[in-house]
């Protein structure tokens, strides 16, 4: 059973929270012009993941819903990509981005669950 909200949501609440997050380190951040594409590239992607759970929440159908957390999912694997380039170019707080990492990984694990449940239900 789904709860009353999807605001109730661990995962769209981690997402979220990852999301502000993102943006307060990332805005305060003097970005040259390929961090400024690199991170917006990020953003676009994590804001992604909470926007599709609302959405698919919103359809009302499990069927419609699982679908949206697929691509929930899938914005979360891109994410993931993005911080991987960030690590590698060395253009940010190694720690930092390795906590976005952490947590993106926990929040494809949520999805990842999410969706094998409703799988089983249907």
């Amino acid at each position: 059973m789904l709860p009353a909200s999807y605001k109730n949501l661990i995962a769209y609440q981690k997402a979220k929270l990852l999301t502000v997050e993102a943006i307060k380190y990332f805005s305060s951040q003097k970005l040259d012009r390929i961090s400024e594409i690199l991170v917006g590239q990020f953003i676009r992607a994590i804001s992604s993941i909470g926007a599709n759970i609302a959405e698919g929440y919103g359809r009302h159908y499990q069927k419609s819903y699982r679908q949206f957390l697929g691509i929930a999912r899938g914005s979360s694997f891109e994410a993931d990509y993005w911080l991987d380039v960030m690590l590698e170019t060395k253009k940010f707080d190694e720690e930092t981005i390795k906590n976005f990492i952490q947590r993106n990984t926990e929040l494809i694990k949520i999805l990842t669950t999410m969706m094998k449940n409703l799988e089983e239900r249907a």
